[in-house]
């Protein structure tokens, strides 16, 4: 920081705003004047209180103590300050690609941060659209305004979860405690009770999952939030037996594997849709050939025998015929003559 920096009142001011929380936290003037003190600005507390409740208090959503309901912090001294908890800084705390990205991220985190993580970071979030919203000639402006991301298939509207259970279950998980609980499976008829040691969360399209090991069994299970309905932070601390996220997603562990080898898929492809894999292949020693007297092609490609890619063989339906393996060929061709069989009362 230059020395014109230093003595400069208006960048001592944009640190100062920077420096003070959002309500219900809080910092007292003598703790703002050594923070300033320590980025380079000397500032005495007479000057620093009359700065605050004066001009800055008029442009910006401030609260001091000497204001609040409680008479027992009324008579906190010194003095302790605050941004109001709805207040929407207009300090330039984030540049306009930060807050594009907020703004993109949005919509996303909504569905995987728990209710009490994202009422700290929605006044952020607010700051970022407002941010852009007041660059109308910015370019970033107009890419928030115009550019969505797509899914390639049918979207459902998330799993509702109860914001108290959200809270206990990412309590227990980031303090490392064992959870209560009442669980309603899916595959049982009335609730079940289980102790649960949290290991990780997985949000997998409109559903999260917690990740858990249950009493002292040793394999991993996972449980849909929305069907927990109750749960308990215990003080005994979870044993999650050095889990490793990344370790465990390639295990197949949300997508179940056929086999634990991979196999060589072969198949007869629509020409729109050997277009489509051209471009996005299965993996990258995937093959296409054009079948001769036909404008169909011969795709070629090695992948995981799971049962993602049997619901993406089912999902192309007449645009795919499965080859070999034999067993996947069975397996997709018994599927579709089962959808076809409850339809055929339309035909009769």
């Amino acid at each position: 920081m230059t020395q014109r920096s230093i003595k400069d009142p208006l960048a001592r001011n944009l640190v100062l705003l920077r420096l003070i929380p959002r309500y219900p936290r809080s910092i007292s003037t003598v703790e703002l004047r050594d923070s300033l003190l320590a980025e380079g600005f000397d500032i005495n507390l007479r000057s620093l209180q009359r700065d605050l409740s004066g001009k800055l208090s008029t442009l910006f959503q401030l609260v001091c103590s000497s204001e609040d309901c409680d008479e027992e912090v009324r008579r906190l001294r010194p003095y302790r300050w605050s941004f109001a908890a709805s207040a929407q800084s207009t300090v330039p705390v984030i540049s306009p690609a930060a807050a594009l990205a907020m703004t993109m991220a949005e919509e996303h985190l909504r569905h995987v941060l728990p209710p009490t993580v994202l009422a700290l970071i929605d006044p952020h979030f607010c700051e970022a659209r407002e941010l852009l919203q007041t660059m109308d000639q910015n370019g970033l402006s107009q890419w928030s305004r115009r550019v969505r991301v797509v899914p390639p298939v049918k979207p459902l509207l998330p799993a509702v979860v109860e914001p108290q259970i959200w809270d206990d279950v990412a309590t227990a998980l980031l303090t490392g405690r064992v959870l209560t609980s009442r669980y309603l499976s899916r595959a049982k008829a009335q609730p079940i009770e289980m102790r649960l040691h949290p290991a990780g969360l997985a949000a997998r399209g409109a559903t999260t999952y917690l990740i858990a090991r249950v009493g002292h069994f040793d394999d991993l299970r996972h449980f849909a939030l929305h069907r927990f309905i109750e749960v308990r932070v215990t003080d005994e601390v979870a044993d999650d037996r050095g889990f490793d996220m990344s370790g465990y997603l390639k295990s197949a562990a949300f997508s179940p594997r056929i086999s634990e080898e991979t196999m060589a898929l072969n198949a007869d492809v629509h020409p729109q849709l050997a277009w489509a894999l051209a471009e996005t292949p299965l993996a990258l020693n995937q093959t296409l050939q054009p079948i001769e007297g036909s404008d169909w092609h011969r795709l070629q490609v090695e992948v995981p025998d799971d049962q993602e890619m049997v619901t993406w063989l089912l999902s192309q339906a007449e645009r795919i015929r499965v080859l070999s393996p034999e067993s996947m060929r069975v397996r997709v061709a018994k599927r579709i003559l089962e959808a076809a069989a409850s339809y055929a009362t339309a035909f009769a």
